[in-house]
């Protein structure tokens, strides 16, 4: 046990007998009544809604192994009183079916005449969103979960990408969890993943992200979304927006300044978090078959495993298996471009010649198969039926939104837009034209 009470030892065995005989001589649990509405008190120094000026409070963590008994019993509540809330938690109401060792609890005792300490309320914390009372106030025992209240956290990151650095090590700096970190990073890498080559990111590339986080008790845990982003990359600065075209449906996407969708035809990348093992070349040592060959892709090295996303919206043509090449998948995408993914370590489910798959869609996952020495995928592009470097070619930007819309959007985005560029111009000296 941890941070017990001195004196709960030395009352335990009394407490019991006393809930016990109250039990046994004038108290029906009423069936109906199981679930209770959370009480409301006015009091400002509370804790869990409970007033802490009118209680003595102990702090416990679950241990491995611990049931309902091992939470309950040591703060004064009995074994009938264990044994109905364990069935109260099982209500849909509730969904709480077993402890999780490392989760805190808190106990909420009142000081009786004697100075002896009865259990009033036990609250267990099962996750960050949510809190579980058990009310020992009563004859008719209740439990009710209370959700946290959410606040929204506007937010605003600039840096600049540092010499051996990458996009995840610079947001890093400004997060304690690591999970806020890779949820941004993933968020900006999904924004331009059709105009920013996040594999070949320069000393001194910049970036401004303004975003939503999502708070509970004064800390962050989510990202919600990215308002409005700008990114510097080679010397070309690009906009990004969240806007709202469809009200009626919820439809939202990322528009530029001048309203073009930040979607463009083909991906930059096959997979997320992965590194260039090896580009496109004319001649390249191959390093199972020790001479130098062409390669005619780009290898991207990630751990097995890795979901293999199609780069852009396509037909499968080919989902097999072949010599060199291992598991593989081919995509035709128009008359013009086709696309494969070698060495998977499987296909994914469904993926089958004749079969449409979507931008982003995953279609297999890393593997070593085929002649490879470690796992990756080996990313190749076909453009009229020529084997090309996709990291080389030039795709046309999206099309504007439509025109209708323009007005309001650039209505929109002009205050976010000067915001953005204050931002650039405190700490980067203005936007480069």
């Amino acid at each position: 046990m941890t941070k017990r009470f001195t004196n709960v030892l030395g009352t335990f065995f009394t407490t019991i007998f006393l809930l016990s005989s109250c039990f046994e001589t004038n108290n029906v649990l009423d069936e109906d009544n199981w679930i209770a509405e959370e009480p409301v008190f006015e009091e400002e120094n509370l804790l869990f809604n409970l007033p802490l000026d009118l209680y003595a409070v102990a702090h416990d963590t679950i241990q491995n192994g611990w049931t309902w008994g091992h939470m309950m019993l040591p703060y004064g509540a009995n074994q009938l009183q264990v044994n109905r809330f364990a069935e109260l938690c099982k209500d849909s109401l509730i969904g709480l079916n077993y402890l999780v060792a490392g989760k805190p609890f808190t106990v909420f005792h009142e000081r009786l005449e004697n100075d002896s300490l009865a259990i009033q309320y036990l609250v267990y914390e099962p996750d960050v969103f949510s809190f579980i009372t058990f009310d020992f106030t009563s004859d008719s025992l209740t439990v009710y979960r209370t959700e946290k209240e959410v606040e929204i956290n506007q937010r605003v990151i600039v840096g600049e990408i540092a010499p051996k650095s990458n996009l995840s090590f610079e947001l890093a700096k400004n997060f304690e969890s690591y999970s806020l970190t890779a949820a941004l990073t993933d968020a900006m890498e999904n924004i331009y993943a059709w105009s920013v080559d996040f594999f070949k990111l320069q000393p001194g590339d910049q970036f401004v992200i303004g975003f939503n986080e999502k708070v509970i008790d004064g800390k962050p845990y989510a990202i919600k979304d990215i308002e409005y982003a700008w990114f510097n990359h080679s010397g070309k600065p690009k906009y990004a927006f969240l806007y709202t075209t469809d009200t009626l449906n919820n439809i939202k996407g990322y528009y530029d300044e001048e309203g073009r969708e930040m979607k463009r035809p083909f991906l930059m990348s096959p997979v997320k978090f992965a590194r260039i093992s090896s580009g496109y070349s004319a001649k390249r040592f191959h390093p199972v078959y020790k001479t130098n060959r062409p390669h005619l892709g780009t290898d991207y090295a990630a751990p097995t495993g890795t979901p293999i996303m199609a780069t852009a919206d396509g037909t499968v043509t080919k989902a097999t298996r072949s010599g060199a090449n291992g598991i593989f998948v081919k995509l035709r995408h128009n008359s013009v471009y086709e696309t494969q993914y070698l060495h998977m370590s499987r296909i994914a489910d469904g993926i089958r010649p004749g079969v449409r798959v979507s931008q982003g869609q995953t279609i297999g996952y890393v593997g070593s198969t085929g002649a490879a020495t470690g796992p990756h995928v080996c990313y190749r592009f076909w453009k009229n039926g020529k084997q090309i470097n996709h990291r080389a070619e030039k795709f046309p930007n999206s099309e504007p939104m439509d025109k209708r819309l323009i007005p309001s959007f650039l209505a929109y985005i002009a205050p976010k837009k000067e915001k953005l560029d204050a931002k650039v111009e405190v700490h980067f000296g203005g936007v480069e034209s």
